[in-house]
């Protein structure tokens, strides 16, 4: 995507959401079925979802969720677009993955269910974030320009990222560009704020964003929330 492109979707982005705002943003929350997150055993039953028919003939379908990483105790949610993770890494456990990551990824899907449109015929951008503090708008969060790495023909884009990955902090030329905000930091309390933007010839056509709340507490705790809503760690939203 041209750097232009680029501007306008994020300027869409904001004329949609609102100064500084990152409340979830979804048409239902639960299950994905047709969502493997490019892996096997991602959890696909709780997920942010939006979904829009477009010019006649096309429905377009975007998911964003966030889950443990590998054997990590699962994430809790408040069923309304926000996820609750612990602080912290590991290395994953027997079998899985030697690189270390945060003990929770994000997750994506992209599905473009049409008789004459693909993936490439749209202007398509995840937007992640590293910066701890809540509700950051569009501007500043990383870019994975989606369509710029398809094929012709691709009509489904899905995969599970960890913040932890290098190249979301270094970036990739055409690909991928790094948030202004300077790393992720695993051990940081705070929220992280996810979005993804479809766009076709300068207009945005959909979206969905979703949350997910780091909390200072042994990550086992987070199956617990409305306990520990009670005593201020979370603040509980709903979709505008």
């Amino acid at each position: 995507m041209r750097a232009y492109q680029r501007i306008a979707s994020a300027a869409a982005l904001f004329a949609v959401s609102g100064a500084a705002s990152a409340i979830p943003l979804y048409d239902s929350f639960g299950p994905l079925d047709d969502a493997t997150f490019g892996g096997t055993g991602i959890p696909n039953q709780e997920v942010a979802v939006a979904s829009q028919f477009e010019d006649g003939d096309t429905t377009i379908t975007l998911g964003l969720s966030a889950t443990q990483r590998y054997s990590n105790p699962a994430l809790s949610n408040d069923g309304a677009g926000t996820y609750f993770a612990g602080v912290g890494t590991n290395f994953g456990g027997a079998g899985e993955s030697t690189s270390e990551g945060a003990l929770w990824n994000f997750n994506y899907y992209i599905n473009i269910d049409s008789p004459t449109r693909t993936i490439d015929d749209y202007d398509i951008n995840i937007y992640y974030d590293f910066d701890p503090a809540f509700d950051n708008g569009p501007f500043g969060l990383g870019v994975i320009d989606v369509d710029a790495g398809v094929t012709p023909l691709d009509t489904k884009v899905e995969g599970s990222q960890n913040l932890l990955f290098s190249f979301l902090s270094t970036g990739v030329p055409g690909l991928v560009t790094a948030p202004t905000f300077a790393g992720f930091d695993p051990n940081a309390v705070g929220e992280y704020n996810f979005a993804i933007q479809v766009s076709r010839a300068g207009w945005a056509v959909e979206q969905v964003r979703m949350d997910v709340q780091v909390v200072p507490i042994p990550a086992a705790a987070v199956l617990f929330p409305s306990a520990l809503a009670m005593m201020g760690w979370f603040r509980r939203r709903k979709p505008v």
